[in-house]
C-alpha cells in the first residue's frame, strides 16, 4: 500500500469490513461468513448445518449425520453444489436455520446437530457443539423446521 495516505488505508479497511458484514446476496443479513468447499457428496441449501471435514482440512466442510457432533461450526448461507465453494455463516443472526422439533425447541435453547444431516436439534450442556441459540420456538415432531436463531460460532 505504498503511497496511500492513512485516510485512504482506513477507507479501504472499512470497505473490506463492510463486505464481510453485509451478506453476498444483497439481503443485508448480518454476521460473519467464510468461504469453504462443499465435500458432503451432495448439493446443500441455505440453512443446512455443517461441520469441518477433518479428512480434507480447514477449507472443506461436510454435513453431520450424528447427533450432537463436536465439529459442527456453522450454517450454509447459499446453495452450494458438491465440490463447489460457497458461503458458510459462522456467527450472527439468521432466519434460515433448519431444525427438528421432536424434542421441543423453545426461545433461548441451544442448538446442536441432529441425527439427520444438516439439521439442528435442541442442545443441552454436554450435548456436543451447540452452535446457536433459538430465537423462536419449534415444537412440531418433524425435521422440517426453519427458525430464527443467533449463530455463536463454535461454542466448544
Amino acid at each position: 500500500m505504498t503511497g496511500l495516505t492513512s485516510d485512504r488505508i482506513i477507507a479501504k479497511i472499512r470497505a473490506l469490513i463492510k463486505e464481510i458484514v453485509i451478506a453476498f446476496d444483497g439481503s443485508r443479513d448480518r454476521g460473519i461468513f467464510i468461504e469453504m468447499i462443499n465435500d458432503s457428496g451432495g448439493a446443500l441449501v441455505r440453512g443446512d448445518m455443517v461441520m469441518l471435514d477433518a479428512t480434507k482440512g480447514r477449507n472443506y466442510f461436510d454435513t453431520s449425520a450424528g447427533g450432537d457432533d463436536d465439529q459442527v461450526f456453522g450454517m450454509v448461507a447459499e446453495a452450494i453444489a458438491d465440490g463447489a465453494r460457497g458461503k458458510i455463516q459462522t456467527y450472527g443472526p439468521t432466519k434460515y436455520l433448519k431444525v427438528d422439533g421432536t424434542d421441543d425447541i423453545a426461545v433461548g435453547d441451544f442448538i446442536s446437530s441432529f441425527t439427520t444431516a444438516g439439521i439442528g436439534q435442541k442442545g443441552t450442556i454436554g450435548s456436543g457443539n451447540c452452535i446457536a441459540i433459538a430465537c423462536e420456538a419449534y415444537t412440531t415432531d418433524d425435521s422440517l423446521g426453519v427458525i430464527d436463531a443467533f449463530l455463536l460460532g463454535s461454542a466448544r
